[in-house]
């Protein structure tokens, strides 16, 4: 039986152990699964950043696998980073503790490693500032999966603040080393383009990307179109910028005009919270799958901790 030894970055995935993330995680949807599975065992919910989606539904998905969850929501207002203490210290302190898991979400780039690099637990990364989130860019893989029963051959689009999104950062990752038959849209303002560093790494492994920076030529062909809001929180030291950036993004908002350039099969996701990127008329269409992507997050997670916590064994899962 293996184990994950936590989860840091998308890269470290390889194509058997995703299949059966998605394998653990549909047979949980389904209801089919042991609710005492992680009796006894203790996650810890350590959150440096504002969080709803993430931090509620790896807790849940330690309760509902019968776990206990002890932990907190501001760590950078309560706890003792206000005094000084490092999050080196602070990992192994927690760690020392003894639960079996730390969900950590940092707002620092590498936080996650870092971490994992001074506790002597799995540490699963829920984000760490402009870097990366694995377990949000696996919900986002299964939700493909199950909407389009592939992952392949498909126009994916990824539009809104792509410098900062550390949620696209990490699809494009496992696009590149998993999925490269797709054709990769970026879309983005001038000023928040995708990074070089992850530009370089689809081209690495032959992923067919483009770059623009408006939607509505791509839209009749797109399969997936999946928004990101203005991370507004990376702007703090320069507001001029935020502002460019805000009025540039007008004209990626996906209204009701929008949708009927779209495909009747394809479908429109956000990792959320959304501010006003996508308006609020679109949510009762068909095509809108983020409530049902926000929902799927759960049965990763708890795939994610039984793989962590009990083990696993690729394909009998």
């Amino acid at each position: 039986m293996k184990k994950l030894n936590g989860i840091i970055t998308a890269q470290q995935f390889n194509g058997a152990d995703i299949e059966t993330i998605f394998s653990i995680a549909a047979t949980m949807k389904a209801g089919n699964f042991d609710a005492r599975m992680l009796d006894g065992k203790i996650m810890v919910s350590l959150f440096y950043e504002p969080s709803t989606r993430t931090r509620l539904s790896h807790e849940m998905a330690m309760l509902k696998l019968g776990g206990n969850v002890i932990g907190t929501e501001n760590a950078r207002e309560f706890s003792s980073t206000v005094k000084g203490e490092t999050l080196e210290d602070t990992m192994q302190i927690v760690s020392g503790y003894g639960p079996d898991v730390i969900v950590l979400r940092y707002h620092e780039k590498g936080g996650a490693e870092r971490a994992q690099n001074y506790s002597s637990v799995p540490i699963i990364n829920a984000g760490d500032g402009t870097g990366q989130h694995p377990t949000q860019a696996l919900l986002d893989l299964f939700t493909i999966k199950q909407e389009f029963w592939k992952i392949e051959d498909l126009n994916i689009v990824l539009a809104g603040d792509l410098a900062n999104g550390r949620t696209v950062r990490s699809l494009c990752y496992f696009f590149a080393k998993h999925f490269s038959k797709n054709r990769i849209y970026l879309v983005s303002p001038e000023q928040t383009r995708m990074g070089d560093d992850v530009k370089d790494y689809l081209k690495k492994y032959g992923v067919q990307f483009f770059e623009l920076t408006e939607l509505d030529s791509i839209l009749p062909v797109a399969d997936v179109v999946y928004q990101t809001r203005v991370q507004k929180e990376r702007f703090v030291d320069n507001p001029k910028l935020y502002e460019e950036v805000i009025r540039a993004s007008e004209k990626l908002i996906i209204t009701p005009k929008t949708l009927a350039r779209m495909k009747k099969k394809s479908i429109i996701m956000h990792p959320l919270p959304r501010v006003n990127e996508i308006d609020r008329a679109i949510d009762v269409d068909h095509r809108a799958a983020y409530f049902r992507q926000a929902q799927n997050g759960l049965y990763v997670r708890m795939a994610l901790l039984k793989m962590i916590i009990v083990g696993y064994q690729n394909g009998n899962d």
